[in-house]
């Protein structure tokens, strides 16, 4: 039983909120927890008491008994606004004030009661400071602090509030790295429904901004409950009818007119036919998006709607690199959503969820002429298709009044097809001879990179779960179990009537070329055509079950025993597996402890292991009938023409010297690609810190984190290693194993008599190193929660992410190939590869906050100051001879065409400098007013409102085509942090 009476008022709740404190709640979060103690005015235990509570805004209403030592609890609430009252025979019933439960929220009242002569002294309840049971880190925040803030409206520019966050590489699109990871390894929830993209884990589904409730953001040490995930959690709530009808539009628009135009970016040596490389002055954009929205009571007190729609229209246009291409891109697909709740009784509740995110962006391509700024040709017109229909129901049922049962059944779609019309006959080519201008592979075909690339493809996730949390004295267990069958359906091919990519270059007779091949004599120009296709449905079904023991070791200490078994089976074209993992045990183990017994401190410790599944993408490219043909010709001659009215290079190709064969359109036997020992991908973590209130509406805290990834999985190259050995390989010479490493497959071990055996050797001897990545930081928060018209959340975080590999993504050179990216194809690759790593932000300050300024006109800000990212120096020669392709860290100095005497300059990973510091300050200010009786609201927000222009990527490509070639683009600025734009809004609500 816990003594002490905590006399704090609920403030002490949003300072514990604004801390980004959270407590483990059942069904990922999508409800919170009320607890604590009924107690007489002298800190008496009151054992006959009921404790009722209920929402205010639904009329939801739970009555349970207290306990011998006067304890009681509400599990797996959903999110609101609640009172709570006490009654006892003998004593004044007590109501508490009004409190807010949010996702993964857990709350301890404690109330007092008093018998009619008695007074007490605080009105209400008291709440403690600090949640002293939880040892995870997330942020939790609102609807309510959210609209306060300038803060750009998707999912992700929320989670970069939270310390240990920082930007992606922006070619991945808008996504965050958290605590080091990649990109891809992050886990998004809507509603208990998992959206993440699975086949790459760049991405997700996501709603409107109007739609969602709250977020929570976990950055570590997140419970059992969670997995698939190396990174972090995005866990969101949408919004619910309650028992007020209420009505409400809103308009939010971006124009152009108020944007700025990041600079341009010239050559060293400009021409007037080759001055630009990156050509943005003729940027613009244009985005209105509205929301109609209706909420209220179907039945009072019992069946709620929540409904939505969103009409948009976004308006792009820009310019590609080498400043050739004029692209215009519309949008303009509507989004719809829902979200029904039926409270059957008191016992039983019900939600039912639907939207649709599904866009189309339509795209028109242009001849540019920078000098002019005038566009040419008729346009290229394509498309890509993005999003799908979504829907989820949940059961919750509270069995008795200690055990609660939660069931969740969702579908998740999200499509991927892209085309153009002139994907069948128009065949993209790069001229990468150096006697054409401008040179340096200029796109010389009538498709461009934006539409050379087709796929009619789709991703659809079935996703099952069921929890369970049981009260036992001093003991709450959770345990659950979850299936996923995620689907990837793909039909991927390059365009023309080939299927064909070509490269055309200046050659050398006698010149080395992959697989083998040379440039044969009195060749001076030849064409590199790679032919690829891909089909088929994959599938991989993924389940775990999880069991956790949060158990209150005595008053002040709590620890939450966690244990997650994960299996993977990802399967191949035919629905075979092809890779199987299982008996994948993270433990998880917490430790909080309450330093003075009073709730306004708490030191803690969080340790566990994370494994990540192998991405669908793996399947695609791996187990399918995959056809994947490198084939070099001779250069006859090429002519400037006409195909379909549209200007293209015209090749007339001469006989073909050589290929090379990634893939031959079999569906290959996984046994001889796939490590048939294989381990998972897995991360471990561990967190020490200390969190405190120190003054009325103010909190602090100081967390030290260490993350180290045991294991990878990724393909490497070992042909070269069978040949020397055996003589002879089968299959396309890759394995898909853990590097360095040893890994059993089935190779040609008699080339005579085509005798297959399963053989065992190390990765490491072959070459491979093993996949390191680590992550150590420091961070420091300091907040003041929402009181007396202002406040404001600050951090500072100090970090390192160093190591040989990024992850399932590779942002140096924006390869989003998950799970086999060019890391480790070759050995040679991997020389120079340990180093500080893309997502290293030494350095990041985080502030945001909000001051009323007068009853209708409030202020708000939002401010973030990062470090740079490293640079690199990335050469195609190696010491050993130049890989088949691929990006090394050498750059040749001297003599590159005679092996015997190359001399080469070795910059590992990370050596080359740093990108600049990146400040940036997002200002807004919003007035409400009463317009015929409506409530009126008009707002402006100023994103990067001082222009900020610094240089978030560079080119870190040194050579050109071949070793000793300098690249003329080589640390030329690629990208440039987003300029200053404006967004207006309004909004009335009935």
């Amino acid at each position: 039983m816990r003594n002490t009476f905590f006399k704090r008022t609920l403030t002490a709740a949003a300072v514990a909120a604004a801390m980004g404190m959270s407590a483990t709640a059942v069904a990922q979060s999508t409800t919170g927890t009320v607890s604590g103690q009924v107690v007489t005015t002298s800190d008496g235990v009151v054992e006959n008491a009921n404790v009722t509570i209920r929402n205010v805004e639904t009329g939801y209403t739970r009555t349970v008994q207290v306990d011998a030592d006067g304890n009681y609890r509400f599990p797996s609430l959903p999110t609101g606004r609640y009172v709570i009252v006490a009654n006892a025979s003998g004593y004044e019933p007590n109501e508490s004030q009004e409190f807010v439960i949010s996702a993964g929220g857990s709350r301890e009242l404690t109330v007092p009661l008093a018998t009619g002569i008695e007074t007490i002294d605080v009105s209400g309840t008291a709440i403690s400071m600090v949640d002293t049971r939880s040892s995870g880190t997330a942020l939790n925040i609102g609807e309510a602090q959210i609209d306060r803030i300038p803060v750009p409206r998707n999912a992700t520019n929320v989670a970069l509030l939270a310390p240990s966050t920082t930007a992606g590489d922006s070619r991945f699109g808008n996504l965050a790295s958290f605590g080091g990871s990649s990109v891809a390894e992050n886990a998004v929830y809507i509603n208990g429904l998992n959206v993440t993209n699975f086949r790459t884990g760049t991405g997700f589904s996501e709603v409107p901004f109007e739609f969602y409730k709250e977020f929570e953001v976990k950055t570590g040490g997140y419970s059992a409950e969670y997995g698939r995930s190396t990174g972090g959690v995005i866990n969101t709530i949408v919004k619910s009818g309650t028992n007020e009808w209420e009505f409400g539009a809103n308009l939010y628009y971006t124009p152009d007119s108020f944007s700025e135009d990041a600079p341009d970016v010239r050559y060293a040596n400009a021409s007037a036919t080759n001055e630009y490389y990156i050509y943005n002055a003729a940027d613009s954009r244009d985005e209105y998006e509205g929301n109609i929205y209706a909420s209220g009571p179907i039945i009072e007190d019992t069946l709620f709607i929540y409904a939505l729609y969103n009409p948009r229209s976004i308006e792009r246009e820009t310019v590609g690199t080498e400043a050739q291409t004029f692209f215009d891109d519309s949008t303009d697909d509507a989004f719809w959503g829902a979200k029904v709740d039926w409270q059957i009784n008191n016992d039983h509740l019900l939600e039912l969820l639907a939207f649709s995110d599904s866009t189309t962006t339509d795209t028109l391509s242009y001849g540019f002429d920078p000098q002019t700024g005038e566009k040419s040709g008729p346009p290229g017109v394509s498309y890509a298709e993005n999003g799908g229909k979504n829907y989820s129901a949940t059961y919750t049922g509270y069995l008795t009044n200690d055990l609660t049962m939660k069931v969740m059944y969702g579908e998740n779609q999200y499509d991927l097809s892209s085309n153009s019309d002139e994907f069948a006959y128009c065949s993209l080519i790069r001229d990468y001879r150096t006697n054409v201008t401008p040179p340096n592979g200029i796109e010389a075909g009538c498709a461009d990179t934006s539409t050379y690339f087709g796929e009619v493809g789709e991703d659809t996730r079935k996703a099952f779960r069921v929890d369970f949390e049981w009260y036992l004295g001093d003991h709450l267990l959770r345990f659950g179990y979850d299936r996923e069958e995620n689907t990837s359906s793909s039909q991927t091919s390059y365009s023309g009537p080939d299927q064909s990519y070509f490269f055309v270059e200046t050659g050398v007779p006698g010149q080395q070329l992959a697989g083998g091949n040379t440039v044969p004599a009195g060749v001076d120009e030849y064409v590199m055509a790679r032919e690829y296709r891909v089909s088929g449905d994959f599938e991989t079904i993924g389940s775990a079950f999880y069991v956790e023991d949060q158990w209150s070791i005595t008053d002040d200490v709590t620890a939450t025993i966690g244990l997650r078994n994960d299996t993977f089976n990802n399967k191949n074209a035919e629905g075979e597996s092809f890779v199987k993992i299982d008996n994948m045990w993270a433990p998880r183990l917490g430790l909080s402890w309450d330093v003075n017994g009073d709730g306004q401190s708490k030191l803690f410790a969080n340790v566990g292991r994370y494994f990540l599944p192998v991405a669908n993408n793996t399947n695609v490219r791996l187990s399918g009938n995959e056809y994947d043909v490198r084939t070099y010709y001779e250069l006859n001659g090429a002519t400037v023409g006409q195909i379909e009215g549209q200007d293209s290079l015209i090749l007339d190709l001469g006989p073909a010297f050589g290929n090379v064969v990634n893939a031959d359109g079999t569906i290959p036997d996984t046994r001889a690609i796939v490590d048939q020992d294989i381990d998972p991908m897995y991360q471990d973590e561990l967190i020490l810190g200390y969190e405190a209130a120190f003054a009325e509406n103010w909190s602090w805290g100081i967390r030290g984190i260490r993350r180290q990834l045991n294991g990878a999985i990724d393909d490497m190259e070992i042909s070269s290693y069978l040949d020397d050995t055996y003589g002879c390989h089968i299959g396309n010479g890759y394995v898909l194993g853990n590097p360095g490493e040893d890994t059993t497959i089935l190779a040609r071990t008699d080339c005579a008599n085509e005798v297959d055996e399963m053989i065992t050797f190390n990765l490491g001897e072959v070459g491979y190193p093993e996949a390191e990545r680590s992550y150590n930081a420091v961070e420091i928060t300091l907040a003041r929660a929402w009181a007396e018209g202002w406040s404001i959340n600050a951090s500072y975080t100090w970090a390192h992410s160093y190591g040989n590999t990024e992850g399932l993504v590779k942002s140096d050179i924006a390869q989003d190939d998950a799970g086999i990216t060019q890391d480790f194809d070759f050995p040679e690759l991997m020389d120079g590869a340990y180093g500080d790593l893309p997502n290293d932000r030494r350095h990041m300050f985080k502030a945001y906050g909000a001051y009323e300024l007068t009853e209708n006109l409030r202020l708000g800000a939002n401010f973030r100051l990062e470090s740079g990212r490293p640079t690199n120096a990335f050469g195609i020669g190696h010491p050993n001879g130049v890989p088949a392709y691929g990006d090394t860290f050498y750059v040749c100095k001297a003599n590159c065409n005679d092996e015997a005497n190359d001399e080469y300059a070795f910059f590992p990973r990370g050596t080359y400098g740093r990108t600049p510091w990146q400040a940036r300050l997002d200002l807004n200010a919003t007035y409400t007013t009463q317009i015929q009786n409506v409530e009126t609201e008009f707002r402006v927000d100023v994103f990067n409102v001082l222009n900020a222009q610094s240089v978030a990527r560079v080119n870190e490509f040194a050579e050109d085509g071949a070793p000793g070639v300098a690249n003329e683009r080589f640390m030329l600025p690629t990208s440039y942090q987003t300029p200053r734009y404006l967004m207006f809004s309004a909004s009335v609500k009935f």
